[in-house]
């Protein structure tokens, strides 16, 4: 049994998936399989169950993922004392848009290979940033950028209201429709044209800086927001009208990922742009379908 093996079996059980697993350790597919049969050959025992929705952990899993975390800790934690006798260098990472907690997770997870070179530090308000978080039409001049997720906005309403069954919304129920406003939203201009155009009178009956509020107070039937519809739909009680779909809007999209400079330092660059040549946006679901099952 090596820590490698573990550190694979541990991400595929984070992940729910293999081929999640694998992306999230910079590896092919073939190699957390592997690892994983090596581990259930060498312990006698099943260790994740495979389905069509992923793969999940079986009891003598479960037990081995909780001691698998622990000594993956340890691990690292010996790795610190002996390398981290002088100040690690500092990498900057400017938050230009918003992010639900899932993509979070999921940016942070992949600068974990940089813990032992660099102090990660994480600014909203610092121009000369290592790495931005941003959009592609606000790009800076100069700088490369790796697409990491592609959005597109939309009417997202609770299950039970009464436009939620409808299959197109018109600009007469937007009328007097009640609002949950996203403050850091940086396409909040084109619903404020939309509207001024139309003459329908905001009605913004709660503000949040918080996507995951934004979601739970449209589920909670307080009101509807315009936003992108976040990656997983299908596990919220919403439902997703896509903007192109209302007369006289347009479709939104923006395409989010990061970017960097030719100053930014070589090893962060170098992953960075292997990074985006591995990679793509998500893509963007159709009007009735947002979210996917992953198969393994």
């Amino acid at each position: 049994m090596d820590l490698r093996s573990l550190r694979y079996f541990v991400a595929a059980v984070e992940q729910c998936s293999i081929t999640a697993a694998a992306e999230h350790c910079h590896v092919a597919q073939p190699s957390i399989s592997h690892a994983i049969n090596k581990l259930e050959q060498e312990l006698g025992t099943r260790l994740l169950e495979r389905s069509k929705q992923g793969v999940r952990p079986t009891p003598a899993g479960s037990e081995l993922f909780f001691k698998a975390q622990r000594l993956l800790a340890e691990s690292e934690g010996i790795v610190k004392y002996f390398t981290q006798r002088q100040p690690l260098r500092t990498l900057t990472l400017q938050m230009e848009v918003t992010l639900s907690l899932d993509r979070m997770r999921y940016l942070l997870g992949r600068f974990q290979s940089f813990r032992h070179s660099y102090q990660l530090e994480i600014t909203k308000g610092q121009p000369e940033a290592d790495i931005r978080l941003t959009r592609l039409d606000d790009l800076p001049e100069n700088y490369h950028f790796c697409p990491l997720w592609e959005d597109e906005y939309c009417l997202l309403l609770p299950l039970d209201h009464p436009l939620a069954s409808k299959a197109a919304v018109e600009v007469s129920d937007i009328h007097n429709l009640p609002i949950i406003e996203r403050t850091f939203c940086e396409r909040s201009e084109l619903w404020a044209d939309f509207t001024s155009r139309y003459q329908l009178p905001p009605r913004v009956v709660a503000q949040t800086d918080s996507e995951e509020w934004a979601l739970a107070l449209v589920e909670s039937g307080i009101g509807a927001c315009f936003a992108p519809a976040p990656d997983t739909l299908k596990h919220h009680k919403l439902r997703a009208h896509p903007l192109s779909a209302i007369p006289g809007l347009p479709r939104i999209l923006r395409t989010v990922g990061l970017a960097w400079s030719p100053l930014t330092p070589k090893p962060v660059s170098n992953f960075l742009a292997e990074w985006s040549d591995r990679g793509r946006p998500s893509p963007t679901p159709g009007a009735f379908d947002y979210g996917s099952s992953r198969g393994d």
